[in-house]
């Protein structure tokens, strides 16, 4: 099979035509938010405005640099957490840390973290800051939860506060048959999500209703909450990128919005859509990166059973990443540079001296390096032939002339992994013995093993995946991966909707409450579906008034406490396509 050719709707130009046919169909209000005469391009940068009149985006990232929403801390109770905090060159003192309940939690809870230490330290992303390690004691009596993480400390005479959504998860321990959970290309503001008029409510596409806006990303995380993995793996393309240059700032905000809905720990990398140079390169979409996520690249444990590394494969000098401010870009294929490999070498050689026997190890990347332009660009095209000529003669950056052919190849035969670094990841996954590798960019699913590494590239949550818009879950039992990552053979992942039909709306699996689950009920009872062709084990959420309940259907998985409201999880597995009842009541 050409998998090129499988792929090559990837490229927007491929849908730019269907999505501006589309455009006949829009009420008059809606085409006037989506297409401007004034730029010529797909959208532009004042629309939004109607929708969030007070609308300011701005950076994420500030004084707390790890801890991050996109790379959290899974922290055991009673172990001592260290935080990296950049004071901007300000001398610290007075430390005060505490973690709180997450913002949309019904149940508000603060836990005041015992300082331990502040020392001067380093970072290998924030270079140009004053970075000081601060540990802290996770005492043993805080609930298992995510939390956000809050920071205050007094430099110059003034009190700095800072906090970080999402930060840190609390656990009682490590579980060695852990789950995880792989999402990628979920597309924020992307109009290739209503290039099907059938998916247009799905879409949501800029609703001015935020509870309507990108629904089908909604209902993707409903469901990943409600399936409670240990944790998430984001492989990148988060948002567009490729409207009108301002688009980025609206993007941006209204992802991070979004994934502060979920309420399991995640790890995220960038994928080309989210690092185009538009704007004759002024607008840098990793320069957004940098402020709302942090690091392009970074690695984590679970504990002592994985060492994951996470890669930008969107490694290319900024001339190669530019953009004309609508839809055309030179290059959207992956590549991973010098510095970065030498990084990731460093990284695994470190983890290999302590790791221990059964660890799991994994890459998070949103490029698959199997996926070789070299190897898959017809050699008998002219074209190509002079293409690859030209490149190895100049690249980073690649000479205008080339981009503009290499944008041209890409069209015809779409960009996968396009430049420099595959064979120097895969050589090193083979050397310190990497199991898995989790991409995206395609679009489509695809199981490939190879030397004894299983390469594992997942649908889209973008409404544009084959064969269905979906997400794998992997789950470890006694130091092995089992075949679960696997919905149907030869290899689809799981499906958001009903049976994969996105223009049904029906979820894969879902909770219906008798009474809003709000903290405001004595009593609750909960309707849970599987429409699966498997069994399903969820954790529900209940919110009630403080009491002693006693729950019918499922087991009591967790309960927290704070003035007069009660958090409680009630654990159930429910059959193949059947449902089941959970009645709460007082005891």
């Amino acid at each position: 099979m050409h998998i090129q050719n499988v792929f090559l709707f990837k490229h927007v130009r491929f849908l730019v035509l269907s999505f501006l046919a589309f455009l006949v169909f829009l009420p008059q209000a809606a085409y006037g938010a989506v297409l401007d005469p004034q730029d010529g391009g797909i959208g532009n940068t004042t629309h939004y405005s109607q929708f969030q009149p007070s609308f300011t985006p701005g950076k994420k990232v500030d004084h707390i640099i790890y801890p991050l929403l996109s790379t959290p801390a899974i922290q055991k109770q009673g172990t001592n957490l260290t935080i990296k905090v950049d004071t901007q060159g300000k001398s610290p003192g007075g430390w005060q840390i505490s973690l709180d309940s997450l913002e949309q939690s019904p149940v508000k809870n603060e836990y005041v973290l015992p300082f331990v230490s502040a020392k001067p330290g380093t970072s290998y992303w924030k270079k140009d800051g004053s970075i000081y390690d601060v540990t802290v004691k996770v005492p043993s009596n805080i609930p298992e939860a995510l939390y956000d993480l809050k920071v205050t400390y007094t430099a110059g005479g003034s009190a700095v506060t800072d906090s970080q959504a999402h930060a840190v998860k609390v656990v009682k321990s490590f579980k060695k048959n852990f789950s995880f959970l792989h999402l990628t290309d979920i597309h924020v503001a992307s109009p290739r999500n209503i290039s099907d008029p059938t998916n247009a409510e799905e879409a949501g596409f800029w609703n001015p209703d935020p509870n309507k806006r990108w629904l089908y990303l909604q209902k993707a995380i409903r469901e990943v909450n409600l399936l409670k993995p240990d944790f998430v793996a984001l492989t990148g393309d988060l948002v567009f990128g490729q409207m009108n240059p301002k688009e980025y700032a609206y993007e941006y905000e209204e992802v991070y919005r979004m994934l502060k809905q979920l309420n399991v720990p995640v790890y995220i990398v960038p994928g080309n859509h989210d690092g185009y140079a538009q704007d004759l390169t002024l607008t840098d979409g990793l320069k957004y990166w940098n402020d709302y996520f942090g690091p392009l690249y970074f690695s984590f444990n679970y504990g002592p059973y994985a060492h994951f590394i996470g890669l930008n494969s969107f490694d290319w000098n900024k001339i190669d990443r530019s953009g004309n401010g609508t839809v055309s870009v030179p290059t959207w294929g992956g590549q991973v540079l010098n510095e970065q490999l030498q990084w990731m070498k460093d990284d695994l050689a470190k983890n290999a001296a302590t790791a221990q026997a059964g660890q799991l190890h994994g890459l998070l990347a949103h490029n698959n390096p199997l996926f070789r332009d070299r190897d898959m660009w017809p050699q008998s095209d002219p074209e190509v032939q002079q293409y690859w000529k030209e490149y190895d003669r100049q690249h980073n950056p690649q000479t205008p002339a080339n981009l503009i052919l290499g944008e041209k190849l890409g069209t015809k035969y779409d960009q996968l992994w396009h430049g420099e670094g595959a064979q120097e990841i895969i050589n090193l996954m083979k050397q310190y013995h990497v199991q898995l590798g989790l991409h995206g960019h395609t679009h489509v699913d695809n199981i490939t093993q190879q030397d004894g590494i299983l390469y594992s590239t997942t649908t889209s949550v973008e409404l544009t995946g084959k064969p269905w818009i979906g997400y794998r879950i992997f789950q470890m039992n006694n130091g092995k991966l089992d075949s679960s990552y696997v919905y149907e053979n030869p290899d689809r992942s799981l499906p958001v909707y009903q049976n994969g039909d996105t223009a049904g709306g029906v979820m894969s699996f879902e909770v219906q409450y008798a009474s809003p689950n709000d903290g405001t009920a004595a009593s609750q009872t909960a309707v849970i579906y599987n429409r699966l062709n498997r069994p399903v084990t969820l954790y529900v959420p209940f919110y009630m008034e403080k009491g002693v309940y006693k729950t019918t259907g499922g087991s009591l998985y967790q309960t927290e406490t704070q003035g007069d409201k009660q958090a409680m999880e009630v654990q159930i597995t429910i059959p193949a396509n059947s449902s089941q009842q959970i009645t709460v009541s007082p005891s």
